[in-house]
């Protein structure tokens, strides 16, 4: 919201007043504090190089949810080589076991129900 300047108002005369309290003063907004110097701020930028951001056409992109996901996976903790392998062993045996059950119980309602109907 941009500030506005208050004005002075002028109070209405009383009964009984002496000249030089007929006016009121109301207090005016106070200043805004000084901007840093530009050329200052221009030095920082020039003394930094410039690094070009390789998702800035992502930008442009009228659907801000691409932008949205990018900046999310910024934020991820990637898992190292390490930790990827050891976790790849894990399911791979996981889905062995599970595998081997699962047909394990297969092969046993498939016998019960052959020896049942056939």
């Amino acid at each position: 919201m941009p500030r506005t300047t208050r004005r002075r108002v002028a109070a209405a005369p009383e009964a009984g007043a002496t000249a030089g309290a007929q006016t009121r003063r109301v207090r005016e907004n106070l200043p805004r504090p000084a901007a840093a110097p530009v050329a200052a701020a221009r030095a920082v930028h020039a003394q930094a190089p410039r690094r070009r951001n390789p998702f800035a056409f992502l930008g442009r992109l009228e659907p801000r949810f691409i932008t949205d996901i990018v900046s999310e996976l910024r934020k991820v903790t990637w898992p190292t080589f390490a930790e990827t392998r050891y976790l790849t062993v894990v399911v791979a045996i996981v889905a062995v076991v599970v595998g081997l059950f699962l047909g394990g119980i297969d092969l046993m309602f498939g016998s019960a129900v052959e020896k049942l109907f056939f």
